[in-house]
């Protein structure tokens, strides 16, 4: 008896729910004791709950967060970048909390970049669903 043929495979790709990566960024935060940062997002559908789940994660906690603002970054409105910088530059924490796509991911930081945000003393986590699937890092 022969094993039967298979006519194709199947590839499934567990990924972990935004609230998930958020909490597993809260204990790094608190591990190293970075407890003031900031969020910045895109117009990713999405970026509202993301928000309001940082804000539970924080007012929840016995921790001193110091939450220093959101920024909503409109991407599709600056293809330039100006206004994107200009943005990144008024946030004042160094530790920054992105929520966006991939694609998104490569614009914010070539802007961060361009900004002088991207150096020693700034810690970006990107957080988001669909940020994999590309064996090609972002340049920046």
């Amino acid at each position: 008896i022969s094993p039967p043929q298979e006519k194709g495979s199947t590839f499934l790709q567990l990924g972990s729910s935004t609230e998930q990566q958020l909490q597993v960024i809260f204990e790094v935060l608190e591990e190293y004791d970075w407890t003031a940062f900031a969020v910045v997002t895109t117009l990713l559908p999405g970026y509202e709950d993301f928000v309001d789940y940082v804000e539970v994660l924080t007012d929840s906690s016995f921790i001193g967060w110091e939450h220093r603002g959101v920024v909503t970054l409109n991407l599709t409105d600056d293809p330039e970048g100006a206004r994107t910088r200009r943005q990144l530059r008024e946030v004042s924490a160094q530790i920054r909390l992105l929520y966006c796509s991939r694609d998104e991911a490569e614009a914010v930081f070539r802007a961060a970049r361009d900004a002088g945000l991207t150096g020693p003393g700034y810690i970006w986590f990107v957080v988001g669903t669909n940020l994999g699937g590309s064996e090609q890092l972002p340049e920046h």
